[in-house]
């Protein structure tokens, strides 16, 4: 997957989350999400890591984090912002 295999758990986790994101915005199988989500890197040409991690940052209501490349946080937000923001949790500050 990557050519540092150190990185390569790191890039599955965040590959993983961003699945279970999907999953529980969508109720989709985890085929259909990775399948969601690669078509998302196509789309916007970012890398499958980048679309990963820019809806997970979504998802936790950041604008930015570190580690997303701008484009990628922007076309999380086109892609599935209207989505998170129906899903969002009103209490999700409250740990």
């Amino acid at each position: 997957m990557t050519e540092n295999p150190a990185a390569e758990p790191l890039t599955r986790t965040a590959i993983d989350r961003a699945v279970g994101v999907l999953i529980a915005l969508r109720g989709c199988s985890p085929e259909d999400a990775f399948a969601e989500l690669a078509a998302h890197s196509f789309r916007f040409d970012v890398s499958l890591v980048q679309s990963a991690r820019s809806i997970v940052a979504a998802a936790r209501g950041m604008d930015s984090a570190n580690g997303v490349a701008c484009a990628a946080m922007t076309s999380a937000q086109e892609e599935w912002g209207p989505l998170l923001a129906y899903r969002r949790d009103p209490f999700d500050h409250v740990a």
